[in-house]
């Protein structure tokens, strides 16, 4: 039978080691009444065992799918799906084949309709069992199953076997009651069933003190029982083995394994020592590793015996061991045999890699310490493997220097690695060192890479002329790219940067260069690092308040296909686009973006991609008056004041910052400032401005308008320059407040003059403030009292000399006032002032 073959069996239970559960059997019948049916326990529970002997039972169709931790990719796991499905329903696929290939980009939403529309077809209840779904750690495979639940037919019953809670929400189908739970207090032998089971199914003849004992050593747990069980049977003295049985329920497991593999001849322990490296094993792959004959012999054998050799197909042809025992068989081996754990794992990495299993080829060249090996093998798979970033990285910094001497590929993904987190003077070093290889021919295919790496390194190091003079040459040199440019695209742990705009201290320099690439890269196919570009500008046109501009640049990202697999820029581009929402007033749809966001991640690093988004939403909810959503999120998103903060996690912990602030803990929120202000000074430019307004605006909150307004002047210092304007008026009525004052106090010079903070800019911003601030704001005191009862006269059409015998004063000194109110309202005529005052909410 094949590896398929195996994954699809139903597995095969010895029923001379069952016992009758009816409690359990009754649990799992009432999942008939249920969507899902979750089996959730650490592993010896009997979780399969149990779902076996209900299936054999239960009446209904049922179709199995046992999971392993290479089925984390989503076309392999619906086709498994697919194929379980197939086996008992022959006409299901239609067009689901043809869909297939749609997976592959990570788009699920149509195979899953047309699996819907097959489910459809079948009239009577059918039982659809994932095994061991605690290996799946993929989250589009997590976001499509939620999917699936969502509109599975009430006939469909989904029973899943896990060893750790499901990654994705079933609260919703709690609340409609379409959610059975089968937990370990639920799994586990109740006293009666354990002296059931070691009467009936083990023979042993034991006194009820001695069951009790078993029973409560062991906490009902299956395969601890069942470990005794054996321990007792070869044993001379039952009773001492028995009465020895009262250590902790984590020391039993070792020292049962201990007491049984010491019963056995030297042959067959040999034969599990040298076997236990494997995760599966077939003859042919036992005859390898051992060297030894008669593979399919002696697998029967340990089944026999029940030395906990798991057969995966009816016809015995693939078994595993039970993971503690196997466990336990390595750490023999390497103690008693260290010799031997390189020659077995070389072994099994040549059977693997020539029946193409690369992956678990190169883990056992690296478990074996065969470095040279495991380099040349990963060098030739890194294309393949480009967008497993997290596993080429473990795999990286498990070979040691003197192995990578001849391998560019690995020392180019080391080296963007490197610089990706901030490494830059390390992967500077190791760049120049490189340099004088490129004449060499196995390098020279490489010189590409380095080029752009170099670019990167030069934009971290902020010379924007550089990079883009390297990117000019690789461009003519690699018209068609690296795979090193995507590398980091769908990972969010271990980079130094959350945007591009870190490393950009002149916006308009900044929008030039990325224009300048987006012109250039925007026609190509199949040419992703451009979304890195389109986001970039799309923030600096979004900061410009050019919202029209931003919003294509951003469009760009979420609405071409070839950026689905890159949760980096997916993720990074919806928070853009959820803020160009809200600034165009519907903020309906900017919680919605983020929203949409979460569903299009896949990505292993998805939980902190979805604590960014939360974050953003919580951000936006404290922006629109929803105080509570906001302190909510602060109580449950698992940051603190104290953390060391990330330099790719800045805008979290303003966020939380603003969260604890709203939340009367101020001083606690000034002190997180103060440490991010400190983290950015003189490093970020873009966050550096932000930290200043965000302390501004807690500082006037807790009454401290002088020190508020110093910081509000220190970020205008810094933002004027490079036309800063959303990151104030984001803001809202606060930062007019804010404005306001500080232009009344530099107009009547309680601040010094000296400062090279324009009005015009300052003004400016009040104008914009206002306009997109809530209508019920307050009107901003501009005018003394005597301009504002004059510009009211100049509203009803009054000229200079009716204004000056009204108020009796001379006809100058109305000019002197209309010359001030036009400086004051940056206008030089009357229709100008009466049109601005109206913009202002003066008049």
């Amino acid at each position: 039978m094949s590896i398929l073959g195996t994954k699809l069996h139903i597995p095969h239970t010895r029923n001379e080691l069952l016992i009758e559960r009816p409690l359990l059997i009754k649990s799992l019948n009432e999942g008939l009444k249920a969507k899902l049916t979750v089996l959730t326990a650490p592993a010896g529970y009997g979780k399969t065992t149990a779902l076996v002997e209900w299936v054999q039972q239960c009446g209904c169709p049922a179709v199995w799918v046992s999971l392993d931790r290479h089925d984390n990719d989503l076309v392999q796991f619906w086709s498994y799906v697919l194929a379980a499905v197939e086996r008992v329903y022959s006409n299901l696929s239609g067009k689901l084949a043809s869909h297939l290939d749609g997976l592959i980009s990570g788009v699920f939403g149509p195979f899953l309709v047309e699996l819907q529309n097959g489910f459809a077809h079948i009239s009577d209840d059918m039982v659809l069992i994932l095994d061991d779904f605690h290996l799946i750690e993929l989250a589009s495979i997590h976001t499509s199953l939620e999917y699936l639940l969502e509109h599975l037919p009430s006939n469909i019953h989904l029973y899943i076997a896990s060893r750790s809670e499901l990654p994705f929400p079933v609260a919703r189908l709690r609340a409609k009651g379409e959610l059975k739970k089968i937990a370990v207090q639920n799994l586990k032998f109740r006293l009666d069933e354990g002296a059931r089971y070691l009467h009936n199914c083990m023979g042993l003849l034991l006194s009820e003190e001695e069951i009790f004992e078993l029973v409560r050593c062991t906490e009902g747990w299956i395969s601890g029982l069942h470990l005794a069980a054996l321990s007792v049977k070869s044993s001379e003295d039952p009773s001492m083995i028995i009465k020895e049985f009262s250590g902790r329920h984590r020391d039993i497991s070792t020292y049962l394994l201990e007491e049984l593999f010491e019963q056995q001849p030297e042959e067959i322990q040999s034969f599990l020592l040298t076997t236990s490296i494997l995760n599966r094993m077939n003859h042919s792959l036992c005859e390898t590793v051992t060297g030894l004959g008669n593979g399919q012999e002696r697998l029967d054998r340990m089944e026999r015996l029940q030395l906990f050799v798991i057969p995966l197909d009816e016809r015995r042809e693939w078994y595993r061991y039970h993971h503690l025992f196997a466990d336990f068989l390595q750490q023999q081996l390497r103690h008693k045999f260290p010799e031997r754990w390189a020659e077995v794992h070389a072994n099994a990495a040549r059977w693997l890699k020539e029946n193409g299993l690369m992956e678990e080829a190169v883990e056992h060249y690296l478990a074996g310490h065969h470095y040279d090996e495991a380099a040349s093998l990963i060098e030739r798979s890194l294309f393949d493997l480009r967008l497993k970033r997290a596993l080429l990285l473990r795999w990286v910094n498990m070979l040691p220097e003197a192995h990578l001497e001849m391998m560019p590929g690995i020392q180019c993904f080391n080296i963007k690695i490197l610089a990706d987190t901030g490494e830059l003077d390390l992967a500077e070093a190791k760049l120049l060192a490189l340099q004088n290889k490129l004449t060499d021919p196995v390098w020279q295919p490489w010189a590409d890479s380095l080029l752009l790496i170099t670019s990167e390194i030069a934009m971290y190091h902020k010379d924007i002329k550089r990079a883009s003079e390297c990117l000019e040459e690789f461009e003519r040199r690699a018209p068609n790219g690296s795979y090193l440019q995507m590398i980091s695209g769908n990972t969010f742990q271990d980079t130094d940067y959350e945007t591009l705009l870190a490393f950009i201290e002149d916006l308009h320099e900044g929008a030039t260069y990325f224009l300048k690439w987006i012109k250039v890269w925007e026609q190509k196919k199949h040419y992703p690092f451009v979304g890195y570009f389109y986001r970039a500008y799309g923030e600096v046109m979004y900061e410009w308040n050019r919202l029209e501009e931003a919003e294509i640049y951003v469009e760009r990202v979420l609405k071409q296909k070839q950026m689905e697999p890159y949760g980096r820029i997916l993720v990074q581009a919806s928070i853009t686009a959820a803020r160009i929402s809200r600034a165009k007033g519907n903020t309906i749809r900017a919680f919605e973006l983020l929203e949409q966001a979460k569903l299009r991640i896949n990505s292993p690093d998805k939980q902190a991609f979805m604590m960014m988004l939360d974050s953003e939403k919580a951000s936006l909810s404290l922006l629109e008056g929803f105080t509570n959503n906001t302190l909510a999120w602060m109580h449950t998103c698992g940051l603190k004041s104290t953390d060391p903060i990330p330099m790719n996690q800045i805008s979290m912990y303003i966020h939380l910052s603003k969260a604890l602030a709203a939340n009367s803990q101020g001083s606690e929120a000034l002190g997180l400032l103060d440490r991010l202000y400190r983290l950015v000074d003189g490093e970020r430019l873009h966050d550096k401005i932000r930290v200043l307004i965000v302390q501004s605006v807690v500082l006037y909150k807790q009454g401290d308008t002088p020190a508020s307004l110093l910081k509000l002047e220190a970020a205008l210092l810094l933002a004027e320059p490079q036309g800063y304007l959303r990151s104030f008026i984001d803001e809202g009525a606060v930062i007019a407040k804010l404005l306001s004052q500080y232009l009344h106090m530099r107009q009547h010079s309680f601040i010094r003059n000296s400062t090279t903070v324009s009005l015009i800019y300052i003004k400016r911003l009040l104008q914009m403030v206002n306009i997109h601030a809530d209508d019920t704001m307050m009107p901003m005191v501009l005018l003394t009292e005597q301009e504002t009862r004059i510009l009211k006269m100049v509203e009803q059409g009054w000229v200079n000399k009716q204004m000056a015998e009204l108020l009796n004063v001379k006809p100058n000194t109305i000019k002197m006032h209309m010359k001030n109110i036009y400086k004051k309202l940056d206008v030089n005529s009357r229709l100008q002032v009466l049109q601005r005052a109206r913009e202002l909410k003066v008049l």
